[in-house]
């Protein structure tokens, strides 16, 4: 005996799109978070003249929930929006071409960032995001390049002469065979195969030239004054992508993406693509951004990458404690010189050295900020760098290295040491989560501009993906369902163990599986969930 089974049967009344997607699809979550946001800055952009367009909020909920399950490319978007039920119930049945998602990408390049820094209000105004402390990291991300279509510098210089010296030969070489044609056949040869070759060896000239051009530029405004080691790459398909070699996988093209994270929910409350493949100088954008979007935290917690001059200076400038290291864990070679045996008076502008000899300021280089102190009187012990002609021991230091003492002095403070020990289980899980479970691992596009559209949209997608975990969809007298946090006495921040490791697992191997946990089986309603949530956010602050 077999269950009733007729693929032509009509459906008596007509269906509605939810009843296709079952109860608790992460579909109903993304499309409920993307509804609350104010898409005014993208519909500015559309007038009444011609076609009319697919709205910017279907494309948006389309592309976000696409890259909440690991779908990217606008082909493979296409497809979905034609097989998948959730990406149908989501389009509303349409069913955009992949060069429409292209073109909507292309257009609202500039507003991904507003996107996703709705989706960290929205996530601060549900209380999972307080800004206390913030941890800040980056990971290298591959860029649309490969490492076979690239130069260094002083290959390009070879190649640009040697092309320019081939080039001048064809052209000699054609100018002789036309006269030689023309006396014997005419003037109506065309010297087909020789203007080929010219032309080939020309387009390869000009690509070096841009590719060069662009190298030197770069260098020229990272390295001012400084002459361009031979070594120095580019590539030829993305001038801005960063040539990043790692002993024992060889080098690769890659772009440094940053995110902060809040240290209580792994909300991404700020990005960033630093124009480097170091971390040192990724701190000043970082806050910037924050102050102008979400407001500042009260500490910055970042590792040794991060531990100099800058982030100290831009730190104290925009009122932010910085919770840095300042070595590599488990490598103390690097501070094993001469002055990290001195001791510092801070208040007397001092160093006094092991055998307690006292070290005071002198003067100040004016170019590079070198510090240079003297011994009192002439001392027997041999601490300082050199003595001078009267027997005056002396020290030089370097502004990095009084900024690293100042960060392992703030790193002293009470409770620094175990703030900065969670940093690990924190914002490093979050670039697990995102090249892991989502699968991104490679940008798409090129340019640094696209680039950095494509990673805020990264962003503003975990953010969702991360939003949906904490929250939990108790029942309502009405039918619908509402979105709330985990709230405990301590408040939504201080999250309790089993929801957070519901939601490690949750974004690291799936959505299916480990929804039906996090949520009771209740359909969402698109308007009133998130206006429930922040009503019982208010209610228990």
């Amino acid at each position: 005996m077999y269950r009733p089974y007729d693929q032509s049967q009509p459906f008596l009344l007509p269906p509605s799109l939810q009843d296709f997607v079952e109860a608790g699809h992460p579909a109903h979550v993304i499309n409920d978070l993307v509804d609350q946001m104010d898409l005014s800055a993208l519909e500015a952009r559309y007038g009444n003249m011609g076609q009319p367009a697919y709205h910017p909020r279907l494309m948006l909920k389309v592309i976000l929930y696409g890259f909440t399950v690991g779908v990217f490319s606008s082909r493979k978007l296409q497809r979905a929006c034609q097989e998948n039920l959730a990406f149908k119930y989501l389009a509303g049945m349409e069913t955009p071409v992949f060069r429409t998602f292209i073109e909507f990408r292309q257009r609202h390049r500039e507003e991904m960032q507003g996107v996703f820094v709705q989706t960290a209000r929205l996530a601060r105004e549900l209380g999972l995001a307080r800004l206390g402390a913030v941890a800040l990291d980056g990971s290298k991300v591959d860029a649309n390049t490969s490492k076979h279509k690239a130069m260094s510098y002083g290959r390009m210089q070879e190649e640009e002469a040697k092309l320019k010296a081939e080039i001048e030969g064809l052209l000699e070489t054609a100018n002789a065979i036309d006269e030689q044609e023309n006396l014997e056949y005419g003037a109506q040869a065309d010297g087909y195969l020789v203007s080929e070759e010219l032309a080939r060896r020309e387009q390869r000239l000009t690509k070096i030239k841009k590719a060069k051009a662009a190298l030197e530029e770069r260098e020229k405004r990272e390295h001012p004054g400084e002459p361009i080691g031979p070594k120095k790459q580019v590539s030829f398909a993305d001038h801005d992508a960063r040539c990043f070699a790692k002993p024992g996988e060889g080098a690769r093209y890659v772009y440094n993406a940053q995110a902060a994270v809040d240290m209580d929910s792994q909300i991404i409350v700020a990005n960033h693509i630093e124009d480097s493949v170091s971390d040192a100088h990724a701190t000043e954008p970082i806050l910037e951004r924050m102050e102008q979007d979400l407001g500042l935290p009260g500490k910055l917690v970042a590792d040794a990458g991060y531990g100099n001059k800058d982030t100290l200076e831009s730190c104290l400038e925009w009122g932010v404690t910085p919770v840095c290291a300042t070595r590599r864990e488990g490598n103390k070679s690097k501070d094993s010189g001469k002055l990290d045996r001195f001791s510092y008076d801070w208040d007397r502008d001092s160093f006094v050295c092991a055998h307690g000899h006292v070290f005071v300021f002198a003067h100040e280089h004016p170019t590079d900020g070198t510090r240079t102190y003297k011994s009192l009187e002439p001392v027997p012990c041999m601490c300082g760098h050199y003595q001078t002609v009267n027997g005056r021991n002396v020290i030089r230091v370097g502004q990095s290295h009084l900024a690293k003492r100042e960060l392992k002095r703030i790193m002293g403070e009470p409770g620094h040491s175990e703030l900065y020990r969670r940093r690990k289980c924190t914002v490093e899980p979050v670039f697990g989560q995102i090249k892991a479970g989502m699968g991104f691992r490679r940008f798409h596009y090129r340019g640094r501009q696209n680039v950095r559209s494509e990673w805020n949209l990264v962003c503003a997608a975990f953010n969702l993906r991360k939003i949906a975990a904490l929250l939990r969809i108790p029942p309502r007298k009405d039918g619908a369902a509402a979105l709330e946090p985990t709230i405990t006495a301590e408040g939504a921040n201080s999250l309790t163990s089993k929801p957070r490791a519901f939601s490690f697992l949750f974004l690291t191997s799936g959505w299916i599986p480990l929804w039906q946990p996090l949520v009771r089986p209740v359909r969402l309603k698109a308007t009133s969930s998130v206006k429930y949530a922040r009503s019982s956010l208010g209610r228990h602050h």
